[in-house]
């Protein structure tokens, strides 16, 4: 009996033992992954103190993520209306120095031109994001031109402006070609490309900001005929202040310096400062849930006070929340609003 139970007991002895060395590995097994994901985060946030790069990349794999699974370009609403895409318009060896254009395909007369300038904090976007609305503008009875422009980091201001005066002058030169009136041309952008179409409209229309820039504008400023100005920052040494996400990043990355506060270019960059009595009349709006809104309102009071013609869609007395590019959901009431209001603005300010 005793033997009995001492072979028993160091059965149960191993049997602990064999169930302490396979609960000791399992707990090894989850550390490994457990302190190399901690590494990893570690050198993310010491690189990221360094280079916005990092945080560039983590943006655009998550967007990339989240919208892998979708598809906003419905090619039933291209019933009527003519896309070319991927056209250059800057010999410049710039692989995005390219453009689409939308066009009524039953067109027969001139019809005035929406170069429109997406968004994406100026790091992330592409022209066929705007695609549907673009779609939507054209059997309106409109000619509208998409760009593509260099992105930052890789880079900085101001080589999108650049790129918008580029696409204008092979507006100017080809746009007839597509039933489009050179004469009758509007700038139009989202968010950031919001912000690029209206310094774009100040480099056209006040003679000092060309020469600051050191740009010669495409176009005369009477062919300029108004900017539509969707959700966009235009005070650049307070946008940060609006809390909207990641904008020191998005400066960080655009300037190409991380105290971007001390960039000599900014005032430039902000339209509050350089819209004259000579800028064109302008559609401005933004959603009442936008952080950015206050900037929508803030330059359409410059413009205002400077005796430009200005309206506003802002949604003030609305009990819905408007976010941040509200406008591209167009199966909501305040997009099909906005959307209306855009094209009204255009029919009462082109040159007939």
């Amino acid at each position: 009996m005793k033997r009995s139970g001492r072979t028993e007991s160091k059965r149960v002895n191993r049997t602990n033992s064999k169930r302490k060395g396979r609960f000791g590995w399992k707990r090894k097994r989850y550390w490994v992954p457990i302190c190399l994901l901690i590494l990893i985060i570690g050198f993310v946030g010491i690189g990221a103190q360094f280079t916005p790069k990092i945080t560039i990349f983590l943006l655009k794999s998550g967007l990339e993520l989240a919208t892998s699974n979708t598809n906003s370009k419905h090619t039933n609403e291209l019933e009527g209306v003519t896309r070319v895409t991927d056209v250059v318009y800057a010999d410049e060896g710039r692989g995005n120095s390219t453009l689409d254009i939308y066009y009524p395909s039953a067109a027969t007369e001139p019809l005035p031109v929406v170069l429109w300038i997406h968004g994406g904090g100026w790091v992330m976007g592409d022209k066929g994001d705007i695609a549907d609305y673009a779609v939507q503008l054209s059997k309106r009875g409109h000619v509208v031109v998409s760009i593509n422009y260099a992105l930052a980091p890789g880079t900085t201001y101001p080589m999108p402006v650049k790129q918008t005066n580029q696409a204008l002058t092979y507006i100017r030169d080809h746009v007839s070609q597509y039933q489009g009136d050179p004469n009758n041309l509007f700038l139009a952008g989202n968010s950031a490309g919001a912000q690029i179409a209206s310094q774009t409209a100040a480099l056209l229309t006040n003679p000092n900001l060309a020469i600051q820039m050191n740009i010669t504008p495409s176009v005369e400023p009477e062919q300029l005929r108004g900017t539509l100005l969707f959700c966009g920052p235009y005070n650049l040494r307070t946008a940060q202040s609006t809390g909207f996400p990641f904008m020191r990043t998005f400066l960080w990355s655009y300037t190409g310096s991380k105290v971007y506060e001390d960039d000599p270019n900014l005032d430039e960059m902000s339209t509050v400062l350089q819209a004259t009595g000579e800028y064109p009349p302008s559609f401005i709006t933004s959603g009442n849930d936008d952080p950015l809104t206050v900037q929508s309102m803030e330059l359409a009071e410059v413009l205002e006070h400077q005796g430009v013609t200005t309206e506003t869609l802002f949604f003030q007395s609305s009990s819905e929340k408007l976010g941040h590019d509200y406008q591209f959901d167009l199966r909501s009431e305040a997009a099909q609003q906005a959307l209306q209001a855009s094209v009204q603005f255009i029919q009462n300010h082109r040159n007939k």
